[in-house]
């Protein structure tokens, strides 16, 4: 008797398992949020000297925009360039 119901409990469990597993009782898989792609504007300048590059570049940060390169173009100047999210 012992063994039947035992038999019968596992039966029961297995059952119910199968029709939760059926049903939208189960927590639904995770998606990804979309994420927005950023847009940037950019601003470069060349500057002679360091007054020349500290005053354009108080400036350009005053009005939001962010350094994200320094270089020299081919003829030796030194190019600031910066940017800011465009809306």
């Amino acid at each position: 008797m012992r063994q039947f119901l035992l038999g019968l409990s596992v039966s029961a469990v297995f059952i119910a398992g199968c029709v939760a597993g059926a049903s939208n009782l189960v927590v639904p898989k995770a998606q990804a949020a979309r994420t927005a792609e950023q847009h940037w504007s950019y601003l470069c300048f060349e500057a002679g000297n360091a007054d020349d590059v500290h005053n354009k570049a108080n400036a350009a940060g005053a009005r939001g925009w962010e350094m994200v390169a320094a270089s020299t173009n081919s003829e030796g100047q030194a190019v600031w360039c910066f940017r800011q999210p465009t809306p």
